[in-house]
């Protein structure tokens, strides 16, 4: 099946929100305000759609700098003076294994060449466990920087790194 950037992301945000909130514990759950201050906040909010118009995934990517209270953004806030950071990343289930993922990542690959930026960052969770997503950073070359705990001590994540040629 066959998956493009929709030109209109924000027509699809209702989608994204149930999208995202139906992937919890894997991403922190949102509100419609918390969704909106990230995507005012992103450096780029990317949404793909599927041949038969249905939500395929999307990404939220920030640069540094922002006034997010995330654990792992701080922490990466703290490691880099600059990066681009994966906030969120979420395929639909029936899109999962065909490409949507790789695409939305060659889009902050190339974003991060075209703002200079070295370091695209993410953290993929340890426990609750999600071996897929961190089997797919891998083969994307992204390198663990450090484990952190969040969320109350619910939660271990594996801060991730991939080293951008600008």
């Amino acid at each position: 099946m066959m998956h493009e950037v929709s030109q209109d992301p924000l027509h699809w945000r209702g989608e994204v929100l149930a999208l995202n909130n139906d992937n919890t514990p894997h991403v922190n759950a949102l509100s419609e305000q918390s969704l909106d201050v990230l995507i005012e906040q992103a450096a780029s909010f990317r949404v793909m759609v599927s041949q038969d118009n249905a939500l395929s995934g999307f990404v939220l990517l920030l640069r540094e700098g922002q006034a997010y209270e995330s654990l792992n953004y701080r922490w990466f806030s703290e490691a880099f003076e600059e990066f681009l950071y994966v906030d969120r990343i979420i395929i639909a289930p029936p899109c999962r294994g065909q490409g949507v993922a790789q695409a939305l990542y060659g889009h902050a690959t190339d974003l991060a060449q075209a703002m200079g930026i070295k370091n695209l960052t993410c953290e993929v969770n340890l426990a609750p466990p999600n071996p897929r997503s961190l089997a797919f950073h891998h083969a994307q070359g992204f390198q663990e920087m450090a484990q952190q705990m969040t969320d109350g001590g619910r939660k271990r994540v594996s801060l991730l790194r991939k080293a951008i040629d600008a």
